[in-house]
């Protein structure tokens, strides 16, 4: 059933979610819409308001776990295209659309010689959802380069903009999805990228891999990522294999020293690793989620019933095929008091969990 709520939009009843994400779980939205303007994401959040309902928007739905009964407001569908360039000196300010692909654009970067976003090639998803989570990876995020964010404030249509102080961006986090998470439709980004810049490589295991070439060329260095990416079953492309998933599902966790001291104890000379930990100029001490998983007992490919571990990582939690939403969080909350009773550490979802009221389980507060 589709209603129409003017000549630019239409507003469809009842439609399954779980094919617009990743995990490939969902119910129904009561309602939805797909934009492709910033006239159509207008006219879609005055039928929300107008109807007094709830909304979330989605993109590539890679980084969301969405309930068995679905969600019961508007689902609004990022499609909004387009990429517009604009070089000055050495440096290129390309403003793109929210709904391309986040692949797309990291390769068009590298095909230009554009140098910000190599080593985040291979992320699901579209450029929209870059600057809500402020994605990153192997030493870069997108903070880095984003220059601006233009939005529609939700509650009113209008549009407004935030350049990069305002998106207070920090690790995974940022204005969009804490303190004003739910309140902007991300239109478009704006990146500041470096002509012919020198590619970044501070990630140890991208180090070793392109230890081989003398210079490494932004391609070699887009092209590692993928590679690194692919072998752990995480790469969403034709003739990859990858699993039913939202990518890392755990945000790597940030603890004190003390904390940290406590966590070194109970690892050390067990088999530890060098390379779970990295110092924070604040003297904090951030953890690899991965690690702690696999050293509580989860190996890598564990199962239970439909849901389980990846085989190639232990951050990353599967739907090998039928599990419902409900199956799959249980599986991450008994992940996380694993964890909690190990080593005094809650896991926090990386995922965004959507259509479960206040929370699924209490462990995923």
């Amino acid at each position: 059933m589709i209603a129409m709520l003017s000549n630019t939009i239409n507003i469809q009843e009842n439609v399954p979610l779980a094919a617009f994400t990743t995990f490939d779980v969902g119910g129904p939205a009561r309602y939805f819409a797909q934009v492709s303007s910033e006239t159509d994401a207008v006219s879609a959040l005055a039928f929300a308001r107008e109807k007094g309902l709830d909304h979330i928007v989605l993109g590539g739905g890679s980084n969301v776990l969405i309930s068995d009964e679905g969600f019961p407001g508007l689902v609004i569908l990022n499609r909004i295209k387009g990429v517009t360039i604009d070089e000055a000196g050495g440096n290129v300010l390309a403003n793109v659309g929210g709904g391309e692909d986040w692949q797309d654009f990291t390769d068009l970067c590298v095909a230009r010689d554009w140098q910000g976003v190599e080593c985040l090639a291979g992320i699901p998803g579209t450029v929209g959802a870059s600057p809500i989570q402020n994605v990153g990876a192997y030493g870069q995020e997108v903070s880095q380069v984003i220059s601006r964010v233009h939005c529609l404030e939700t509650a009113s249509g209008k549009a407004v903009s935030f350049d990069n102080e305002e998106c207070a961006f920090s690790y995974r986090e940022s204005i969009f999805n804490t303190r004003e998470a739910g309140k902007y439709l991300v239109l478009s980004v704006t990146f500041k990228l470096i002509k012919a810049g020198a590619p970044a490589i501070k990630y140890r295991e991208l180090e070793e891999l392109l230890s081989g070439i003398p210079s490494p060329a932004l391609a070699d260095v887009r092209d590692a990522v993928i590679a690194i990416r692919a072998g752990k079953g995480v790469l969403v492309r034709t003739g990859y294999e990858s699993f039913k998933s939202a990518g890392s599902f755990f945000k790597n966790p940030i603890v004190t020293q003390s904390q940290f001291n406590h966590i070194e104890s109970i690892v050390a000379g067990n088999g530890s690793s060098t390379t779970w930990c990295w110092p924070l100029p604040n003297g904090d001490v951030k953890i690899s989620a991965a690690y702690l998983i696999q050293r509580s007992g989860f190996e890598k490919g564990y199962r239970q019933g439909k849901v389980g571990i990846s085989p190639y990582h232990t951050l990353i939690l599967i739907n090998g095929g039928g599990a419902s939403a409900r199956e799959l969080v249980g599986f991450a909350a008994g992940v996380q008091l694993r964890i909690l009773d190990s080593f005094g550490v809650l896991l926090k979802p990386e995922a965004r969990l959507i259509g479960f009221g206040t929370s699924p389980c209490i462990a995923l507060l």
